[in-house]
């Protein structure tokens, strides 16, 4: 029997939902992970639904391929934006369907895509910066945006309008070199121009029969207020006008991806519109999350995670779901109305008409903020016919959760 070695996913389900797609097509799933008690907190749990699993330290690419060279993998499938390089490299070497390494690195180094991709739609200003000698006044004035040059979900991301939030900013990135996932960021920041306006997501597919990406849909994305850069939520899909504006749009986006050299994966781009003009942000060489799978899967059927593991197994895109119900779908999620410790969170008793799904957060939480992704308590999935009414069902269900602090 052929098998498919999955290297670890902090992604939503998607590592479970991965290796559970990939057995229903008759391969042995492994399960590589550094420390399996990280997934047991999952539902499904990845390490459960495998065939099997193996302990290797995932971040140390040299123990990954001595631990390769006793197997015979047919396929080797990374969903997270760090093992990806890892999971290319095995696969590379081992003449399996993968992705570019040298992309790869381009769209993980943020300061890499940004000067590649200059000249292509909207330039951004940015420069980085290294964490040991800073400076005390950003470089491109203000406002600006600081982020860690290679991490992503949002975290250390701010945007600063003076020398003090500036250094600030800095210090926060510096003090937490090592994020929640046990990745040790590099020692720079990047500093790039702030773009204002509504931000929006393009989801894209490389197709093996076309040679070329696929666009599988725009996302208008729900984003905090300032300073900080919280998602709040994501609706699908989202069109420009036309599809002639569409095709205008998709096509900056492949241009972007074609400078950095990506190709052969998928494809989760963040990008604003500047006077009609596409000014991209950053490119993320993987699946969108936050339920966007999940909302493409109920629009127009698209299971993105199936075909990411088709793609890796070099079988055919396959066709949509059948149960797709067309219209637009939203997901939002519900974030603190102060700081203090929330002992409690409580829906509504009842699921109105269209309200797909919600989940939220249990037990005694301290909250200092909305300052990452992390910080969220939970969200619900919506869908209508009509674009505006998808938020709107979403955001009245929402005002209605019950938050209890003490």
């Amino acid at each position: 029997m052929k098998t498919a070695f999955f290297i670890e996913s902090n992604m939503l389900d998607y590592g479970a939902e991965g290796i559970r797609l990939t057995k229903e097509k008759g391969y042995r799933a492994h399960f590589v992970a550094r420390d399996p008690s990280e997934y047991e907190k999952f539902s499904p749990n990845p390490v459960s639904v495998a065939d099997i699993h193996s302990v290797v330290d995932t971040y140390d690419l040299v123990k990954l391929m001595h631990f390769f060279t006793d197997h015979a993998p047919d396929a080797v499938i990374a969903f997270d934006d760090y093992r990806l390089v890892q999971a290319a490299v095995i696969a590379e070497r081992l003449g399996l369907p993968h992705a570019p390494v040298d992309g790869l690195l381009n769209c993980h180094f943020k300061d890499r895509s940004r000067n590649l991709t200059k000249g292509i739609g909207r330039s951004v200003a940015a420069a980085r910066v290294s964490l040991d000698e800073p400076g005390d006044t950003s470089p491109l004035g203000y406002p600006c945006v600081v982020k860690p040059v290679d991490d992503s979900g949002s975290t250390g991301v701010r945007v600063c309008s003076s020398d003090d939030e500036y250094r600030a900013a800095l210090r926060t990135v510096a003090a937490h070199p090592v994020n929640l996932r046990g990745y040790r960021r590099a020692q720079y920041a990047l500093v790039e121009e702030f773009i204002d306006g509504p931000e929006f997501t393009a989801e894209l597919m490389w197709d093996d029969r076309t040679d070329g990406w696929r666009l599988l849909g725009f996302t208008k994305k729900l984003m905090a207020e300032l300073p900080f850069r919280v998602e709040l939520g994501a609706m699908f899909p989202y069109h420009f006008g036309t599809a002639e504006e569409d095709a205008r749009i998709a096509r900056v986006v492949v241009d972007w991806l074609t400078a950095v050299g990506h190709r052969r994966g998928a494809a989760h781009v963040e990008f604003k519109i500047v006077d009609g003009v596409p000014a991209l942000i950053e490119i993320n060489p993987r699946l969108g999350g936050d339920q966007i799978r999940e909302l493409m899967r109920l629009t127009l059927g698209h299971d993105s995670v199936d075909l990411y593991t088709r793609l890796h197994l070099g079988l055919p895109s396959g066709e949509s779901v059948g149960d797709a119900r067309g219209g637009y779908a939203a997901s939002v999620y519900l974030t603190p109305r102060r700081t203090g410790l929330i002992t409690s969170v409580t829906p509504p008793s009842e699921l109105p008409a269209g309200i797909v799904r919600s989940t939220f957060t249990s037990g005694p939480r301290q909250i200092n903020g909305v300052v990452d992704n992390g910080d969220r308590l939970g969200h619900v999935i919506s869908w209508a016919e009509e674009f505006d009414t998808s938020l709107a069902v979403a955001e009245a269900y929402l005002s209605r959760a019950e938050v209890k602090y003490a």
